[in-house]
């Protein structure tokens, strides 16, 4: 099982291939233009990983990320940058001034597939201007913050998810099992 991770150039994408191999699975980048019928046939599942931009003045810049999260036929998980472009692509509504940097805490809301077994409340490692204010249509709100609506979002019948904070670092408390939580959903695919 191979797990892909469109690269978007952040400074955390390195560490998200590594936490994927600590935990036994094969990792691999994905540039954002890859076409989606090579993106279907190689990959298990997809990270859609953080980035430098803001949504939506950058989706230029996104490559065919909007196509991977609407056309992916197996589970994906959006990061920062990645749960903003999800949102936006459901539908969901973004704005500024919700801005958060370094650590903040999250509040569960619904312990749902990639929140299982966390506890209610615990830090988690934010770097962003631009945050998802209303979850798209059919996404239930799994977490928030005293800033942020938005902190985590679910469509498990789509098989997406979507997270403000950066699961993949080790300032973000639990951030390890977030990300086997959704490998873990990957194997029964």
């Amino acid at each position: 099982m191979v797990i892909g991770i469109l690269n978007f150039g952040g400074q955390y994408n390195h560490l998200i291939l590594r936490r994927i191999t600590e935990l036994g699975f094969d990792g691999a980048f994905i540039e954002p233009n890859e076409p989606i019928n090579k993106v279907r046939e190689k990959y298990n599942c997809l990270i859609i990983s953080g980035g430098p931009w803001n949504i939506p003045e950058d989706i230029p810049r996104t490559g065919n990320a909007i196509n991977y999260i609407l056309e992916f036929p197996r589970p994906v998980l959006g990061i920062c940058l990645g749960h903003q472009l999800m949102a936006y692509a459901y539908g969901g509504e973004l704005g500024k001034g919700y801005s958060e940097f370094g650590g903040v805490r999250v509040q569960v809301d619904d312990e749902d597939t990639i929140l299982r077994s966390l506890p209610r409340e615990f830090t988690a490692w934010e770097s962003h201007n631009v945050s998802v204010v209303k979850p798209p249509r059919g996404f239930k709100v799994i977490a928030h913050s005293s800033r942020v609506p938005v902190e985590a979002m679910a469509n498990e019948d789509l098989g997406r998810f979507g997270v403000q904070f950066h699961p993949e670092v080790r300032h973000t408390e639990f951030g390890t099992l977030i990300i086997r939580n959704f490998l873990e959903l990957c194997t029964m695919q």
